[in-house]
Order: structure tokens, then C-alpha cells, then sequence
């Protein structure tokens, strides 16, 4: 007798968010029509629901169609590490997204609904229905060993605080929340200088020490629930872009921000890209401001990763996508 097809879609969201179990209601109704079966996975920590994720995954694999982040970037981010623990084991699952938290950026760039749970969760059924597509990942080594795989960016620079400030505004929208946070820090910044490396994709060794305000090294387009600081971005060449923008007077960087929501700010002077298949990234010294000292970190996705010093490396084809 042959082998059931897998049956179940896991659907890992917020437990103590109303929006993400809202969402979950949402995207399970349109599950069961499709002939699958909706699987709860949720919890009120980020850590019990990676934890959970894990040991569901490890129990019930035969079984498990997809994996599917209900929530923002952050959660993508949750489900990613976790799909990446499990297929470096040998297991590997499909990932789909639908669209209900913060951020969103991953989201966009695949033309992925927001605002529409029932949409987003559509596109998941097409693609189990469709030819399996892969799309690369950036791999994050910090100075303590610990990896990350990130979707869409990782930021460096000034950018990395303004996340940090960004982050502890739970209740302002994403998109005005970072616009207002890199105000504050580009009202009070002071470059950083970088040791920075990169090998391009035709294997050449690259190294620069120089100020730089942002450093971005980046999978797809836009950070900061919409910035398209890279419009062009191609998650599938094998290749990330390295965005650096120059030392900038402060003011001229907040007078040139609408730029970013438009993508027409690679033209200016300050601006460099360069491709890269992987990096090395340390910081000189720490930087001061009127709050006092700042910690060099590196932000994935939205998410604390660690302290500077970072190495980086495009994943090409990490994840099987069903969006």
C-alpha cells in the first residue's frame, strides 16, 4: 500500500497576539477548503514556539505538507531558522508566508498580499500545486558561533540602530516608526569606521577600512517596512548587494530619506553597491552620541543577531518557497 500524501499545513503564529490568532482563524478556514488540514503551532514566547516548531517538525514529518509563517518578517524570520536547523538534518520542508505582523518587507518584494490573510493563504495552496521554486538566504556567523539565515536583509550601520530604536516603538506603525527612529539617530550620529571585506561573484578578494553611516548587505530590496534602498535585488542569482552609503552630514541624510521609499537615491555620490557572495564585517572602536555608547550589531530581518564583529555568506537556492 502506498504512502499517504503529507496532508498537513502548519500554520505558526503569535499565541498571545488577537491579530495573529485572528489571522490564523483566517488562513486555517482557507487551509481546510483546500483540502489540507490546518495545524496550530503557537506560543506566547518566541523561544517555546521555536521550540515547539522544532519537536512538531521532528514528530510529525511525514505528514507535513508546508510550514507557514502567520505574521511579519520577525516570524518569518522564527520559521526560517527553524526549517534550517531541520534540513541541515536531512528534512527539508516547503515555506510559505501569509502576511500579518510588523515589517512586511519580505512580503512585498514577492508580491505577496498584505492585508488580505485569505489571498496570501491562496497562494500557498498554488504553490504546493505548482513547480517547487527556491530562493537564496543570508547566512550570519557571529563572533560567538552562532548562525542565522535571513531573508531579505542585514543591517550594519547606521541603519542597525535605527532598527534597535524602531523595535522598542511596539505601537507605532512600522513604516513611521522607522522614518521618525532614523531621524533621532541621524540627528545624533557619528560614522562608524568599518573593516569591511567582501569576495565578489567572479571570486575576487575586496577590503576597504573607511566611515560609512549605512552598511546593508542585502537578499531582496527594501528594509524598514518599505524602504527600497536596493530596487533591483534578485533573491535567486546567487549573489547579495553590498549597500554602503558614505559618512553624510546629518541633516542631508534626513533631507534625502523620501528618496528611499522611491529607490531613486543610487545615483547620488555617497551611495556604493557592490555584489557580493560573502563578507566579513568588524567595527572600529565604539560610537558615542548624547545618549552615550552604542553597540556595533548586526540586525537580520528585523531581529537582533549579535554583535560586530559578523561573517556573511549568500545561501543560493536555501529554501523552497510556495509564493
Amino acid at each position: 500500500m502506498s504512502p499517504q500524501p503529507p496532508s498537513d499545513i502548519l500554520l505558526v503564529h503569535n499565541g498571545s497576539s488577537r491579530t495573529g490568532r485572528t489571522a490564523y482563524a483566517r488562513a486555517a478556514g482557507i487551509v481546510r477548503a483546500g483540502g489540507y488540514r490546518p495545524v496550530p503551532v503557537a506560543a506566547p514566547t518566541a523561544a517555546e514556539l521555536s521550540r515547539r516548531l522544532v519537536a512538531v517538525l521532528r514528530a510529525d514529518s511525514p505528514r507535513i505538507a508546508a510550514v507557514v509563517a502567520v505574521g511579519g518578517d520577525g516570524m518569518a524570520h522564527l520559521v526560517l531558522q527553524c526549517l534550517d536547523a531541520l534540513r541541515r538534518q536531512g528534512v527539508d520542508f516547503p515555506f510559505g508566508l501569509v502576511p500579518a505582523g510588523s515589517g512586511n518587507d519580505l512580503a512585498r518584494f514577492h508580491g505577496i498580499p498584505v492585508g488580505d490573510v485569505e489571498r496570501a493563504a491562496g497562494r500557498v495552496l498554488r504553490g504546493l500545486e505548482s513547480e517547487p521554486r527556491s530562493t537564496d538566504m543570508v547566512r550570519v556567523t557571529c563572533a560567538d558561533g552562532t548562525e542565522h539565515l535571513c531573508a531579505t536583509a542585514v543591517c550594519l550601520g547606521l541603519d542597525a540602530r535605527v532598527n534597535a530604536r524602531a523595535n522598542r516603538w511596539s505601537r507605532v506603525k512600522v513604516s513611521a516608526k522607522y522614518a521618525v527612529a532614523l531621524a533621532v539617530e541621524a540627528l545624533s550620529m557619528r560614522a562608524r569606521r568599518y573593516d569591511l571585506s567582501w569576495t565578489s561573484p567572479d571570486g575576487m578578494l575586496h577590503a576597504t577600512d573607511r566611515d560609512l553611516s549605512f552598511l546593508v548587505l542585502a537578499n531582496t530590496s527594501s528594509i524598514g517596512g518599505g524602504l527600497t534602498i536596493l530596487p533591483d535585488a534578485d533573491p535567486s542569482d546567487g549573489a547579495l548587494d553590498l549597500f554602503m552609503v558614505a559618512d553624510v552630514d546629518p541633516l542631508h541624510l534626513v533631507w534625502r530619506f523620501p528618496q528611499l521609499f522611491r529607490g531613486t537615491h543610487l545615483a547620488l555620490p555617497q551611495v556604493s553597491v557592490e555584489p557580493a557572495v560573502s563578507a566579513c564585517v568588524a567595527v572600529h572602536g565604539a560610537a558615542t552620541d548624547g545618549e552615550g555608547t552604542h553597540e556595533a550589531a548586526a540586525y537580520g530581518d528585523g531581529e537582533r543577531l549579535g554583535p560586530l564583529p559578523v561573517s556573511l555568506e549568500v545561501v543560493p537556492a536555501a529554501v523552497q518557497i510556495l509564493f
